[in-house]
Protein backbone atom coordinates (compact mmCIF):
# COMPACT_ATOMS: atom_id res chain seq x y z
CA UNK A 1 0.00 0.00 0.00
CA UNK A 2 2.87 2.25 -1.06
CA UNK A 3 -0.18 5.07 -2.08
CA UNK A 4 -2.16 4.98 0.69
CA UNK A 5 -3.24 8.33 2.23
CA UNK A 6 -3.52 8.31 5.91
CA UNK A 7 -6.14 11.19 5.72
CA UNK A 8 -8.54 7.79 4.73
CA UNK A 9 -8.13 6.11 7.86
CA UNK A 10 -9.99 9.61 9.31
CA UNK A 11 -12.58 9.12 6.35
CA UNK A 12 -12.77 5.57 7.42
CA UNK A 13 -13.69 5.66 11.10
CA UNK A 14 -15.82 9.15 10.32
CA UNK A 15 -17.97 7.03 8.06
CA UNK A 16 -18.12 3.89 10.44
CA UNK A 17 -19.33 6.55 13.43
CA UNK A 18 -21.91 8.90 11.05
CA UNK A 19 -23.37 5.54 9.07
CA UNK A 20 -23.77 7.70 5.85
CA UNK A 21 -21.65 9.85 3.77
CA UNK A 22 -23.79 12.96 4.20
CA UNK A 23 -23.06 12.79 7.91
CA UNK A 24 -19.67 12.37 7.70
CA UNK A 25 -18.86 14.63 5.38
CA UNK A 26 -20.47 17.96 7.37
CA UNK A 27 -18.80 16.37 10.34
CA UNK A 28 -15.32 16.23 8.52
CA UNK A 29 -16.04 19.67 6.50
CA UNK A 30 -15.47 18.18 3.20
CA UNK A 31 -18.47 17.73 0.02
CA UNK A 32 -19.97 14.30 -0.24
CA UNK A 33 -18.80 13.48 -3.75
CA UNK A 34 -15.33 14.16 -2.52
CA UNK A 35 -15.80 11.58 0.66
CA UNK A 36 -17.43 9.48 -1.51
CA UNK A 37 -14.64 9.55 -4.16
CA UNK A 38 -11.87 9.22 -1.36
CA UNK A 39 -13.46 5.99 -0.21
CA UNK A 40 -13.90 4.83 -3.11
CA UNK A 41 -10.02 5.39 -3.96
CA UNK A 42 -9.36 3.89 -0.53
CA UNK A 43 -11.19 0.60 -1.15
CA UNK A 44 -9.53 0.38 -4.48
CA UNK A 45 -6.02 0.24 -2.80
CA UNK A 46 -7.21 -2.35 -0.17
CA UNK A 47 -8.72 -4.54 -2.88
CA UNK A 48 -12.09 -4.80 -0.26
CA UNK A 49 -15.08 -2.98 0.01
CA UNK A 50 -15.47 -1.06 3.56
CA UNK A 51 -18.90 -0.98 3.32
CA UNK A 52 -22.47 -2.03 2.45
CA UNK A 53 -23.77 0.59 0.57
CA UNK A 54 -28.11 0.40 0.52
CA UNK A 55 -30.87 3.13 0.62
CA UNK A 56 -30.32 3.21 5.10
CA UNK A 57 -27.11 4.22 4.70
CA UNK A 58 -23.70 2.43 4.92
CA UNK A 59 -23.04 -0.81 7.21
CA UNK A 60 -20.15 -2.00 7.98
CA UNK A 61 -18.72 -4.89 6.03
CA UNK A 62 -16.64 -7.73 7.67
CA UNK A 63 -13.47 -6.60 6.54
CA UNK A 64 -14.32 -2.93 7.19
CA UNK A 65 -15.30 -4.69 10.99
CA UNK A 66 -11.47 -6.26 11.18
CA UNK A 67 -10.11 -2.43 10.97
CA UNK A 68 -12.38 -0.42 12.70
CA UNK A 69 -11.22 -1.14 16.11
CA UNK A 70 -7.18 -0.50 15.34
CA UNK A 71 -8.69 2.46 13.61
CA UNK A 72 -10.29 3.71 16.91
CA UNK A 73 -6.14 3.34 18.50
CA UNK A 74 -4.97 4.48 16.05
CA UNK A 75 -6.81 7.67 16.21
CA UNK A 76 -6.34 7.59 20.38
CA UNK A 77 -2.69 7.98 19.64
CA UNK A 78 -2.81 10.77 17.43
CA UNK A 79 -5.03 12.83 19.80
CA UNK A 80 -2.68 11.67 22.54
CA UNK A 81 0.24 12.81 20.54
CA UNK A 82 -1.33 16.33 20.00
CA UNK A 83 -1.66 16.60 23.37
CA UNK A 84 1.57 15.56 24.29
CA UNK A 85 3.25 18.08 21.90
CA UNK A 86 0.52 20.87 23.20
CA UNK A 87 1.57 20.38 26.66
CA UNK A 88 5.09 21.03 26.05
CA UNK A 89 3.87 24.70 24.52
CA UNK A 90 5.44 27.51 27.11
CA UNK A 91 4.34 30.32 25.21
CA UNK A 92 1.59 32.89 26.53
CA UNK A 93 0.11 33.25 23.22
CA UNK A 94 -2.44 31.60 21.00
CA UNK A 95 -5.87 29.93 22.31
CA UNK A 96 -6.85 28.14 25.22
CA UNK A 97 -10.64 26.87 24.83
CA UNK A 98 -12.61 26.61 28.31
CA UNK A 99 -15.87 24.69 28.90
CA UNK A 100 -18.54 25.54 31.02
CA UNK A 101 -22.08 24.75 31.78
CA UNK A 102 -25.03 27.87 30.99
CA UNK A 103 -24.79 29.36 34.69
CA UNK A 104 -21.06 29.31 35.33
CA UNK A 105 -21.28 31.08 31.72
CA UNK A 106 -23.55 33.54 32.22
CA UNK A 107 -23.67 34.56 35.93
CA UNK A 108 -19.83 33.79 36.81
CA UNK A 109 -17.36 34.24 33.93
CA UNK A 110 -18.69 37.68 32.91
CA UNK A 111 -17.36 39.44 35.54
CA UNK A 112 -13.58 37.89 35.67
CA UNK A 113 -13.05 36.85 32.13
CA UNK A 114 -12.32 40.59 31.36
CA UNK A 115 -9.95 40.25 33.83
CA UNK A 116 -7.87 37.34 32.79
CA UNK A 117 -7.75 38.73 28.77
CA UNK A 118 -6.42 41.85 30.16
CA UNK A 119 -3.58 40.04 32.04
CA UNK A 120 -2.62 37.61 29.20
CA UNK A 121 -3.37 40.23 25.91
CA UNK A 122 -1.62 37.58 23.57
CA UNK A 123 -4.06 34.85 24.62
CA UNK A 124 -7.31 33.85 22.67
CA UNK A 125 -9.91 32.55 25.12
CA UNK A 126 -12.51 30.08 23.42
CA UNK A 127 -15.67 29.39 25.51
CA UNK A 128 -17.75 26.33 24.81
CA UNK A 129 -21.04 26.60 26.57
CA UNK A 130 -22.74 23.43 27.17
CA UNK A 131 -24.34 21.31 30.34
CA UNK A 132 -22.91 18.16 28.59
CA UNK A 133 -19.30 16.94 29.57
CA UNK A 134 -16.62 18.10 26.22
CA UNK A 135 -14.23 15.45 25.62
CA UNK A 136 -11.23 16.79 26.86
CA UNK A 137 -9.48 13.44 25.18
CA UNK A 138 -10.35 14.85 21.89
CA UNK A 139 -9.29 18.14 22.71
CA UNK A 140 -12.94 19.57 22.30
CA UNK A 141 -11.61 21.97 25.27
CA UNK A 142 -8.10 22.37 27.16
CA UNK A 143 -10.00 22.84 30.42
CA UNK A 144 -13.43 22.26 32.00
CA UNK A 145 -15.56 23.47 35.13
CA UNK A 146 -17.68 20.77 36.04
CA UNK A 147 -20.29 19.86 38.66
CA UNK A 148 -19.11 16.23 39.14
CA UNK A 149 -15.50 14.16 40.36
CA UNK A 150 -14.34 12.99 37.30
CA UNK A 151 -13.52 9.61 37.53
CA UNK A 152 -11.20 9.29 34.45
CA UNK A 153 -7.64 8.68 35.53
CA UNK A 154 -6.05 10.68 33.05
CA UNK A 155 -7.60 13.46 33.97
CA UNK A 156 -6.30 16.51 36.38
CA UNK A 157 -8.82 17.62 38.80
CA UNK A 158 -8.74 20.06 41.89
CA UNK A 159 -12.44 20.73 43.79
CA UNK A 160 -12.72 24.49 44.12
CA UNK A 161 -15.74 25.03 46.45
CA UNK A 162 -19.03 23.99 46.83
CA UNK A 163 -21.89 26.13 45.97
CA UNK A 164 -25.10 26.01 48.20
CA UNK A 165 -28.31 25.34 46.62
CA UNK A 166 -32.14 25.74 47.83
CA UNK A 167 -35.38 26.09 46.42
CA UNK A 168 -36.58 29.80 45.70
CA UNK A 169 -39.92 31.79 44.73
CA UNK A 170 -40.62 35.39 43.97
CA UNK A 171 -42.68 37.20 46.58
CA UNK A 172 -45.49 37.41 43.27
CA UNK A 173 -45.88 34.13 43.22
CA UNK A 174 -45.79 33.31 47.10
CA UNK A 175 -48.34 35.94 47.22
CA UNK A 176 -50.57 34.11 44.65
CA UNK A 177 -49.92 30.52 45.77
CA UNK A 178 -49.34 30.47 49.21
CA UNK A 179 -46.04 29.37 50.83
CA UNK A 180 -45.37 25.47 50.93
CA UNK A 181 -45.32 23.94 54.30
CA UNK A 182 -43.95 20.69 53.87
CA UNK A 183 -42.28 18.80 50.99
CA UNK A 184 -45.44 17.74 49.77
CA UNK A 185 -46.93 20.68 49.95
CA UNK A 186 -44.05 22.39 47.65
CA UNK A 187 -44.80 19.02 45.40
CA UNK A 188 -47.46 20.64 44.31
CA UNK A 189 -46.85 24.15 43.39
CA UNK A 190 -45.23 24.85 39.97
CA UNK A 191 -41.66 23.60 40.56
CA UNK A 192 -39.56 24.31 37.25
CA UNK A 193 -38.00 21.74 36.13
CA UNK A 194 -36.06 19.80 33.36
CA UNK A 195 -37.01 18.37 29.89
CA UNK A 196 -34.54 15.50 29.07
CA UNK A 197 -32.03 16.67 31.31
CA UNK A 198 -32.47 13.82 34.35
CA UNK A 199 -30.41 15.51 37.24
CA UNK A 200 -33.54 16.48 39.12
CA UNK A 201 -34.73 13.14 38.68
CA UNK A 202 -31.48 12.27 39.89
CA UNK A 203 -30.52 14.39 42.80
CA UNK A 204 -34.18 13.77 44.13
CA UNK A 205 -34.02 9.77 44.16
CA UNK A 206 -30.87 10.61 45.81
CA UNK A 207 -33.09 12.40 48.48
CA UNK A 208 -36.09 10.04 48.54
CA UNK A 209 -38.11 11.36 46.03
CA UNK A 210 -40.30 9.69 43.47
CA UNK A 211 -40.16 12.09 41.00
CA UNK A 212 -40.06 12.24 37.32
CA UNK A 213 -39.51 14.79 34.53
CA UNK A 214 -42.98 14.87 32.80
CA UNK A 215 -44.61 15.43 36.25
CA UNK A 216 -43.13 19.40 36.10
CA UNK A 217 -45.75 21.80 34.88
CA UNK A 218 -42.74 23.99 33.12
CA UNK A 219 -39.90 21.88 32.03
CA UNK A 220 -36.69 23.20 30.17
CA UNK A 221 -32.71 22.13 30.08
CA UNK A 222 -31.95 25.98 29.80
CA UNK A 223 -30.90 26.78 33.20
CA UNK A 224 -31.05 30.56 33.05
CA UNK A 225 -34.33 29.52 32.01
CA UNK A 226 -35.45 28.34 35.22
CA UNK A 227 -33.82 31.32 37.30
CA UNK A 228 -35.67 34.52 34.86
CA UNK A 229 -38.93 32.41 34.98
CA UNK A 230 -38.83 32.64 39.21
CA UNK A 231 -37.80 36.00 38.86
CA UNK A 232 -41.49 36.62 37.35
CA UNK A 233 -43.47 34.87 39.22
CA UNK A 234 -43.26 31.84 37.32
CA UNK A 235 -42.42 28.76 40.18
CA UNK A 236 -40.58 27.49 42.42
CA UNK A 237 -36.65 26.67 41.11
CA UNK A 238 -34.18 25.02 42.79
CA UNK A 239 -30.95 26.52 41.72
CA UNK A 240 -27.86 28.59 43.49
CA UNK A 241 -28.84 30.16 46.82
CA UNK A 242 -26.45 33.20 45.82
CA UNK A 243 -27.86 33.75 42.40
CA UNK A 244 -31.29 33.84 43.51
CA UNK A 245 -31.14 36.00 46.50
CA UNK A 246 -28.74 38.72 44.46
CA UNK A 247 -32.36 38.50 42.43
CA UNK A 248 -34.59 39.23 45.03
CA UNK A 249 -36.10 35.74 45.21
CA UNK A 250 -37.44 34.51 48.64
CA UNK A 251 -36.17 31.13 50.35
CA UNK A 252 -38.78 28.51 50.58
CA UNK A 253 -37.77 26.27 54.17
CA UNK A 254 -39.85 23.12 54.54
CA UNK A 255 -37.29 20.98 55.86
CA UNK A 256 -35.03 20.43 52.82
CA UNK A 257 -30.72 20.76 52.41
CA UNK A 258 -30.21 20.34 49.04
CA UNK A 259 -26.77 19.12 49.05
CA UNK A 260 -23.98 21.63 47.95
CA UNK A 261 -22.92 21.71 44.58
CA UNK A 262 -18.74 20.94 44.06
CA UNK A 263 -16.93 22.80 41.48
CA UNK A 264 -14.37 20.94 40.12
CA UNK A 265 -11.51 22.46 37.47
CA UNK A 266 -10.29 19.69 34.97
CA UNK A 267 -7.99 19.37 32.52
CA UNK A 268 -6.53 16.39 30.68
CA UNK A 269 -2.52 15.44 32.59
CA UNK A 270 -0.98 15.25 29.10
CA UNK A 271 -1.34 18.66 28.94
CA UNK A 272 -0.70 19.88 32.53
CA UNK A 273 2.26 21.35 31.73
CA UNK A 274 1.53 23.58 29.04
CA UNK A 275 1.41 27.42 29.92
CA UNK A 276 -1.23 28.50 28.68
CA UNK A 277 -3.49 25.67 30.34
CA UNK A 278 -1.72 26.53 33.67
CA UNK A 279 -2.61 30.06 33.79
CA UNK A 280 -6.43 29.50 33.13
CA UNK A 281 -6.81 26.88 35.65
CA UNK A 282 -4.78 29.20 38.46
CA UNK A 283 -6.45 32.31 37.44
CA UNK A 284 -10.18 30.40 37.79
CA UNK A 285 -9.01 28.79 40.92
CA UNK A 286 -8.05 31.55 42.28
CA UNK A 287 -10.92 33.83 41.21
CA UNK A 288 -13.96 31.67 40.94
CA UNK A 289 -14.96 31.94 44.58
CA UNK A 290 -14.66 35.32 44.29
CA UNK A 291 -17.10 36.00 41.82
CA UNK A 292 -19.91 33.88 43.92
CA UNK A 293 -19.24 35.85 46.76
CA UNK A 294 -19.29 39.24 44.40
CA UNK A 295 -22.99 37.98 43.46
Amino acid sequence: MNNFDWQWWQYFLTIAEQGSLSKAANSLEVSQPTLSRQLLAMENELGQTLFDRSTQGLRLTAFGSELLEECERMQQSAERLQRLAEGQAQTLSGRVRLSVNEVIALYYLPSILPEFMDRYPQLSVELEVSNKASSLDKRDADVAIRMFPPTQLDLITRHLFDIPLGFYASQDYLDRHGVPQSTEDMFSHRLLGYDRDKQFENGGQALGWNIRNEEFMFRTDFMPMHLATAVSGGGIVGTHKALCERHGLIPIDVGITLPALPIFLVCHRDVQHNKRIRVMMDFLAERLEHSLIAL
